[in-house]
């Protein structure tokens, strides 16, 4: 078992699709019909709630 501390979560800002949060679609883009794969957690500013998202890898692409 490993003692590392995993990452703090990603605050956002404003609004977010309930479907993103529910990790039924890719966070960054909003796909749906490519496969989606753990991206970390998030909480929302103002909600205690922390949600586990998804990507389909496009945030990858666009910073490379």
């Amino acid at each position: 078992m490993s003692n590392a501390l995993s990452p703090a979560p990603t605050v956002v800002e404003g609004r977010v699709s309930i479907v993103r949060l529910h990790g039924e679609a890719c966070f960054d883009c909003g796909t749906v019909g490519k496969t989606l794969r753990a991206a970390g957690h998030v909480v929302v500013r103002g909600n205690p709630v922390m949600w586990q998202i998804v990507t389909c890898g496009c945030r990858l692409k666009v910073a490379a």
